[in-house]
């Protein structure tokens, strides 16, 4: 359906800033931050289960493509 592009450490950073979002919409004392945060942590969260970020498509970035060029550059070396 849609192509991955997103890699894994970019994946990783997307779900350590899903856990910071969502605590501080769990925890906030301001209410429409709590908003926002809950919102953003939801969207955090579907680009990294789903490797796939929308926004990424118009500048043509994609971490997934070069993170599986460099394991191939890795095997090719051995």
């Amino acid at each position: 359906m849609f192509t991955r592009n997103v890699g894994t450490l970019d994946r990783d950073i997307r779900l350590v800033l899903t856990m910071t979002f969502g605590l501080i919409s769990l925890f906030g004392q301001i209410f429409w931050l709590q908003i926002i945060t809950g919102f953003l942590a939801l969207i955090m969260f579907a680009t990294a289960a789903f490797a796939v970020c929308p926004l990424y498509w118009p500048f043509g970035i994609n971490t997934y493509k070069r993170e599986q060029e460099r394991k191939q550059a890795h095997e090719r070396s051995r």
